[in-house]
């Protein structure tokens, strides 16, 4: 999902939870809100570990890679 997309969850559901003050009748825009705010923390979360996922995966490429054109240069 991303940063952004998680960092937009957090603020629409933080407006929503705290700030807005209107009640539409069945809805309780209070506790979207919180939902909202709680699913930005989890996607935060989880870019994050797949963003480091990533990085790591990347590293033991760039170690592969680098380990190849060393033995090419030796022969």
């Amino acid at each position: 999902m991303g940063f952004a997309a998680s960092v937009a969850l957090l603020v629409v559901g933080a407006v929503l939870a705290f700030a807005v003050k209107w009640e539409a009748p069945g809805f309780d825009l209070q506790a979207i809100g919180w939902v909202l705010m709680c699913a930005g923390v989890i996607s935060g979360v989880v870019t994050a570990l797949l963003a480091r996922r990533r990085a790591d995966d990347q590293a033991v490429e760039n170690d592969l890679v680098n380990m190849v054109d060393i033995r090419d240069e030796t022969l």
